[in-house]
């Protein structure tokens, strides 16, 4: 090996190609070590970015059931929504009747009192129209007492008026007979 340097280091052509010959093994050898050291570096981001894949995978995985599971909160949320809605319509129809019912009660009521004032008042004109028939009947009751006395006094007067016209025909009879006898 000695004797190859030696013999190298005397030509220049020799040299030229040795020098060549180092340099272009020092650049195979240099690419070799970047390509080696790319390699281990594509490696470790192989490996760093397969961990990043797995994590974000499981992340991704995590979020998926957070999803649905807030898709499940939502559909029931719309449920309630629309449940609300429905107690929402239904709390303003109850609302409405019940205004209804309310305005109806009052009228109701104030229909009543005006009803208990015409009673009141068609009670009161019942008792004076009562007193007054029972001092009617009491004042034709008396009537019917002094037209049957007066009837009795006027049947009485009328025979008494009877007889004595009668007495009086008798006595003119008499009369006549008596004069038409002296005459």
């Amino acid at each position: 090996m000695n004797e190859l340097i030696e013999k190298i280091q005397g030509d220049s052509t020799l040299m030229l190609m040795a020098i060549i010959a180092v340099v272009v093994l020092l650049v195979i050898v240099l690419t070799v070590v970047v390509s080696a050291m790319r390699v281990k570096t594509y490696k470790d981001r192989f490996w760093n970015v397969q961990i990043d894949n797995k994590a974000k995978a499981e992340h991704i995985t995590r979020i998926e059931r957070e999803l649905q599971e807030y898709k499940i909160k939502d559909a029931k949320n719309q449920q309630e929504l629309a449940q609300f809605s429905e107690t929402k319509e239904t709390l303003n129809s109850t609302q409405v009747n019940f205004d209804l019912l309310q305005k109806n009660a009052n009228e109701l009521e104030k229909e009543l009192s005006q009803t208990k004032a015409k009673l009141e008042s068609a009670e009161g004109i019942y008792e004076n129209l009562m007193q007054e028939h029972i001092s009617l009947k009491d004042r034709f009751d008396t009537t019917l007492e002094e037209n049957a006395k007066y009837r009795i006094n006027n049947a009485r007067l009328l025979m008494k008026l009877e007889s004595e016209e009668r007495q009086a025909q008798m006595m003119r009879e008499k009369h006549n007979v008596q004069g038409k006898e002296n005459g």
